[in-house]
């Protein structure tokens, strides 16, 4: 008879995989009617032409500040270690890690 012996970690759930799942309904829930503070921010060149594109792809239906809110609302939902940012490259980088991206033909 051989001996076998199997070892499992104390802390299983800390080397689990990720798990994914959609996000809740109530995720991405601002309205216009909620928004009661204004700001404005910079934007690349690369990005204010995507944002006028997705606005007029839409027929005019959504306006760009809902897309901003859509936006903030998701970067809520994500799982990032805020105390861990320090540089704007750790943040994207932190985003990048918590994303997993849905692309057309996959």
């Amino acid at each position: 008879m051989s001996r076998v012996s199997y070892q499992v970690p104390l802390d299983a759930a800390a080397h689990a995989p990720p798990s994914f799942r959609a996000l809740d309904p109530g995720a991405i829930d601002t309205r216009g009617k909620d928004a009661k503070v204004r700001f404005s921010l910079g934007v690349s060149k690369r990005q204010a032409r995507w944002l006028r594109s997705a606005t007029a792809s839409s027929g005019g239906g959504i306006g760009s500040d809902a897309i901003v809110r859509a936006a903030i609302d998701l970067v809520i939902e994500l799982d990032i270690d805020w105390a861990h940012i320090q540089r704007a490259g750790d943040l994207r980088a932190a985003i990048r890690e918590a994303v997993l991206v849905r692309r057309p033909g996959s």
